[in-house]
């Protein structure tokens, strides 16, 4: 009974047996729409770790090379900060002018082989010799 004094209707005809089923036919179209979404900004944190790792790992070869006064120690270094995780990477270094270049170059890492994702991170740092 509800507060008015009237007997409540249970049963297959009435308002709450509508809904049956409801709450797993929204978790099946949301989860798909959900798990994009956690994908892409997961992609967006590699994007933005590669060019962090990138950019410190030319900074790094560049330093040691001036402070060595060798060019060619620009590759070992900047290679031996990058990470792992990141497989397509290619380190120039050598002499500009009054200083050392350490050019750093990478493939952001995709989640899924084979999409279209094809970004490539470049940096250049220049120091004088000293």
């Amino acid at each position: 009974m509800n507060a008015s004094g009237r007997r409540l209707r249970r049963g297959p005809g009435c308002e709450g047996h509508r809904d049956r089923g409801a709450a797993i036919t929204e978790y099946i179209a949301v989860f798909p729409v959900a798990l994009a979404v956690i994908l892409f900004a997961f992609e967006g944190l590699m994007s933005g770790m590669t060019v962090e790792r990138v950019e410190n790992a030319a900074r790094t070869g560049a330093r040691v090379a001036s402070q060595r006064q060798d060019a060619g120690a620009c590759r070992g270094s900047a290679l031996g900060v990058m990470p792992g995780w990141i497989n397509r990477r290619k380190v120039v270094g050598g002499w500009r002018d009054d200083g050392v270049y350490c050019h750093v170059r990478a493939d952001i890492p995709v989640l899924w082989p084979g999409a279209p994702l094809d970004f490539t991170i470049d940096r250049t740092v220049h120091m004088p010799v000293g």
